[in-house]
């Protein structure tokens, strides 16, 4: 039996109880294994055609500061910066817009609503791209995230229950990687997620 719990938040493994987790690369703790379940993936903004057609596009990073801009407001509080490729290295920059949210879907669907531009992984926005709803900008200063990976504490002893989660969960994304070869654009990952299989003890120990 697995449990499996989804949210924002980020959580500590070992504290609230979990075996496993499923982060972006940026976000795992170095001491923790990392078991990587997708390429890396582009950060991409986007906006609506209805935006573009009464605000126009941005042409290069700067003129982002007169746009509205779909904010996300991270677990610890503060309201995330966008990232975006500069000539030499990627650089944070702030954005200003009339709303902040928690999640992607909802950024998602307020861009869609025409609230302003939002920066999200590309995969969670390739149907959207593709049937035309929402359009990429600035394309070449997408920065890339590290991708999705599996995680785990590098001290816990990989019981067979971990071991038999990890194998699927692996072979899943192989699966989808393979399927989608021809798109990598469009493959599905949504969120993070922490795992918990609730019919054995917690894992504990090294891989």
């Amino acid at each position: 039996v697995v449990e499996v719990v989804a949210g924002e938040k980020l959580v500590d493994l070992a504290k609230d109880g979990f075996d496993a987790g499923i982060r972006m690369g940026e976000l795992i703790d170095a001491d923790m294994v990392a078991v990587r379940l997708t390429p890396a993936l582009r950060l991409i903004i986007v906006g609506s055609p209805d935006y573009f057609a009464r605000n126009g596009r941005p042409r290069k990073p700067a003129e982002l500061a007169g746009h509205s801009c779909v904010r996300m407001r991270k677990s610890d509080g503060t309201v995330a910066h966008w990232r975006v490729r500069g000539p030499r290295e990627t650089i944070d920059i702030a954005v200003s817009g009339p709303l902040i949210v928690n999640d992607v879907p909802t950024m998602l669907a307020a861009a869609l609503g025409g609230v302003g531009l939002a920066q999200v992984p590309a995969p969670l926005a390739a149907d959207l791209l593709s049937s035309g709803q929402l359009e990429e900008v600035l394309a070449e200063h997408a920065p890339s995230s590290p991708g999705l990976f599996l995680y785990f504490p590098s001290r816990a002893q990989v019981m067979p229950k971990l071991r038999a989660f990890i194998d699927h969960v692996k072979a899943y994304a192989q699966a989808v990687l393979l399927k989608e070869s021809r798109d990598p654009a469009r493959l599905s990952v949504r969120g993070r997620r922490a795992a918990r299989p609730t019919r054995a003890p917690r894992a504990a120990g090294e891989e």
